[in-house]
């Protein structure tokens, strides 16, 4: 993957083991490599580390089902197209879901649907497993009620936008201890900012519309964007835009 993105890459301040990512709408529609793991069921692996970290977008073709399954740590799904449906109800574009470590479900499409999820560690299929006198394997979570979240980020009445700069929104998703994880959808208006700034964990964004920038390029609607711990810059959008973001740690203005 990262040799896909050479052409596209640029890298300051960052380790060479580290470096930043940029995968353009092209890049993973129609270079990119999408597995079949299931019936119905194509995958495109975004980012993977070796802790167990995954970015994968996920496209499920109508009647396609992902069986039921064990979350070993925290898995943050948001349904960019179609629905998705588990035991628990229907998730419509625009839904963003947390399924906490240790949660099970089996999931599955009606209609289709393209959803992206981050992914804390793997999942365990449920056919043909029975919890044994050992514990599942430890997974990485965060503080919490340890329920599934559901927040549906298209509903205009309720929603938490809070200004983060002038013509800049957020809207936050979720959230661990202090300093430790964040989720949030981030709304920049034409010719709006953020000023310089270094990020002091990794940063994961996924543009769904609109056109973002910053000193290394322009990132469109479909583009996927990785931001090593240590990168610097500053980023605006002349356009305006809507992106997806995961940080693993805030970040400090310069």
């Amino acid at each position: 993957m990262q040799s896909e993105a050479m052409l596209t890459q640029r890298v300051r301040n960052v380790p060479v083991s580290r470096i930043r990512i940029h995968l353009d709408f092209a890049g993973i529609w129609n270079r990119g490599v999408w597995l079949a793991p299931r019936p119905g069921i194509k995958v495109r692996e975004l980012f993977q580390s070796d802790d167990g970290y995954r970015i994968s977008m996920v496209r499920y073709a109508p009647g396609a089902k992902v069986p039921e399954h064990l979350h070993t740590a925290d898995e943050h799904t948001y349904v960019i197209e179609g629905s998705v449906r588990d035991s628990a109800g229907e998730y419509t574009a625009g839904s963003y879901l947390l399924n906490p470590m240790g949660s099970r479900h089996g999931v599955w499409s009606d209609r289709g649907a393209l959803v992206i999820t981050h992914r804390l560690g793997p999942i365990r299929f449920l056919s043909g497993w029975r919890p044994g006198p050992e514990a599942p394997p430890e997974g990485r979570g965060f503080p919490g009620d340890r329920l599934p979240l559901l927040i549906n980020t298209g509903a205009e009445q309720g929603a938490a936008w809070e200004q983060l700069r002038p013509g800049v929104q957020v809207m936050s998703m979720f959230e661990g201890a202090p300093g430790n994880y964040k989720t949030a959808l981030v709304r920049y208006r034409p010719g709006s900012a953020v000023p310089a700034h270094i990020h002091l964990g990794d940063e994961h964004v996924y543009i769904l519309s609109g056109c973002q920038e910053d000193e290394f390029g322009s990132y469109d609607t479909g583009a996927y964007l990785y931001n090593p711990m240590g990168t610097t810059h500053r980023v605006w959008s002349e356009e305006g835009c809507l992106a997806m973001i995961h940080w693993r740690a805030p970040v400090r203005y310069l």
